[in-house]
Parts: structure tokens; C-alpha cells; sequence
């Protein structure tokens, strides 16, 4: 299945999202930890990011979230992205960061970050299937996190 568009997220997607989330319960563990969407989505305002819709025949099948130039390294990470579960292992994902990649590297980017928790194996060998591999670990807030590049080049 390839993405046909995205599209900016709007507060009428937060029904959407909460379908993706029900279907997470992981991700709802690590990423809510108890906060609504609406505040968990609020943490994210300082950042400047760009929350988005992917599509494909006029239909949701995910949401990501991606900053262009975070505050730690003034690269581009990604935040977040979660694939509505009956469309999932059918490349979605991949496409998504192939468009992200691709438009992270016209915009003179050379790599694209991301962070999991060190025991979510199944978070890292996502995105290493993504084109991720393992740069180095981090603690934040007493949580040690694996440090994933995809390198655009």
C-alpha cells in the first residue's frame, strides 16, 4: 500500500488518533504515561514541529510527528509515528520516512534521528526495518534511551 498525501493534523483527528493509541498499548504505556492527547500533543508546541496525517486513498492510516531542527543537535528527529493496526507490515511506515528523509535532505539535511526506550526491542527493530541504525544511548529523567540515525545520503 503507498501513501497517497498527508496533511497537517487537526483537532477533528484526535478521534482518529485515539483509535491509533488504542490500538499501541505500549506506545500509550511509554508516550501518555496518564496525559490526555490533547496535553500530550501540547508538550510538543515549544518545539516547532509538524504533526501530520498520512493517507492513502482519502483514508488516515497513520500519524507521525517530526522536528526539522530539535533543540539537542539541530537535527531533524522523529517523534512519533503509529500506523492504524490492520494497515501495519505493509510498508506504510517506510514510505513515510522515505518522504521524510527525502524532504529532510532537499532541505540540506543528512540524517534523521530517533529515540526509544532501551527495552522496547520491537520499537528499535522497527526502525532499523525503517533504515535506522543504532548510534549511541542517552538517559533522560532517569530513563536510558537508544539514540537511532538514518542516514540520508
Amino acid at each position: 500500500m503507498v501513501i497517497s498525501t498527508w496533511r497537517r493534523f487537526k483537532y477533528s483527528d484526535l478521534p482518529f488518533f485515539e483509535d491509533l493509541i488504542s490500538a499501541s498499548s505500549k506506545w500509550s504505556k511509554n508516550e501518555l504515561q496518564g496525559l490526555s492527547i490533547e496535553k500530550y500533543i501540547g508538550q510538543y508546541d515549544d518545539l516547532s514541529g509538524e504533526w501530520r496525517v498520512w493517507e492513502t486513498t482519502g483514508n488516515p492510516v497513520a500519524i507521525s510527528f517530526h522536528v526539522e531542527s530539535s533543540p539537542s543537535n539541530q537535527k531533524p528527529w522523529l517523534g512519533t509515528i503509529l500506523v492504524k493496526a490492520e494497515e501495519r507490515r505493509r510498508g506504510i511506515a517506510s514510505a513515510i520516512m522515505d518522504y521524510l528523509s527525502n524532504e529532510f535532505k532537499l532541505n540540506g539535511q543528512n540524517a534523521l534521528f530517533a529515540a526509544v526506550p532501551i527495552d522496547e526491542y520491537e520499537w528499535s527493530n522497527f526502525l532499523t526495518d525503517c533504515g535506522f541504525e543504532q548510534f549511541k544511548t542517552e538517559e533522560n529523567k532517569g530513563e536510558i534511551y537508544l539514540i537511532m540515525v538514518r542516514p540520508l545520503d
